[in-house]
């Protein structure tokens, strides 16, 4: 049986803090906005949408160290992340290991009451970066429509408010996104992330990585884009090569 209502009444609530009222969240970015981080040595540079998007990320990381309960992070920034796939692939931090089952919905951002484009539960996530393929199970975005995605920790099947919640926006926006099919990972990363598809970069780097666990340019890569959206416990994990989670 899903818990899916409940973890919906919490998120919505709690999602009306930073996106306004229903509907007000769908303001589409536009891309080509300021550039707020300095050029990294890496030389990857996310180039976010404009400012006038609503605020999107809501973090779980403050349930984190002193409180007995893993941190836990989507790895979207603060606004709507752009994609240019329907079927893009969504990672998440986890900082320890869970002792109940994690929950990942993705539903529209406005939430009409319609059953989730996925609702998934995993019993044992191992900590780290995870990864969940849209592709893999069937689901497909509409473009110009704004998705919230969450991941929820289980601290108690039974009372739900007491969930660690992060959730993030996501906005599928077919355009320039791509690259030549055979670019190296480092080169197809940058292209993207120029281009302001925070969710493909990221994406490039993670499967390149888990190909390549062991190595430090491409976690140094995807750590600096993670510190310029303020991601920073995610990012010390890769710098720690891949451990302290």
């Amino acid at each position: 049986m899903t818990r899916y209502p409940t973890l919906a009444a919490t998120l919505a609530a709690t999602a009306m803090l930073f996106t306004g009222p229903p509907g007000s969240a769908q303001t589409t970015p536009q891309r080509g906005g300021t550039q707020e981080a300095a050029v990294p040595s890496t030389g990857i540079v996310y180039v976010p949408p404009s400012r006038g998007a609503p605020a999107g990320r809501i973090g779980g990381s403050t349930r984190g160290p002193g409180t007995g309960m893993p941190s836990l992070e989507v790895l979207a920034p603060d606004h709507p992340g752009l994609t240019a796939s329907p079927q893009p692939t969504l990672l998440w931090y986890l900082g320890a290991p869970a002792k109940g089952p994690v929950q990942i919905v993705v539903d529209t951002a406005d939430m009409l009451g319609r059953p989730p484009l996925l609702d998934l539960t995993l019993r044992a996530p191992p900590p780290g970066i995870n990864a969940v393929d849209l592709a893999q199970h069937k689901v497909k975005l509409e473009p110009g429509r704004l998705y919230r995605w969450s991941v929820a920790l289980q601290v108690d099947p039974a009372q739900r408010s007491g969930d660690v919640l992060a959730s993030g926006l996501i906005l599928y926006q077919p355009g320039p996104g791509k690259v030549p099919d055979r670019a190296p990972p480092a080169t197809a990363a940058n292209q993207l992330a120029a281009q302001g598809y925070w969710y493909d970069a990221l994406a490039v780097l993670s499967r390149a990585i888990a190909r390549q666990p062991g190595d430090s340019g491409l976690r140094t890569m995807r750590a600096t884009l993670l510190d310029q959206v303020g991601l920073r416990e995610p990012a010390a994990f890769d710098r720690q090569g891949g451990k302290g989670g």
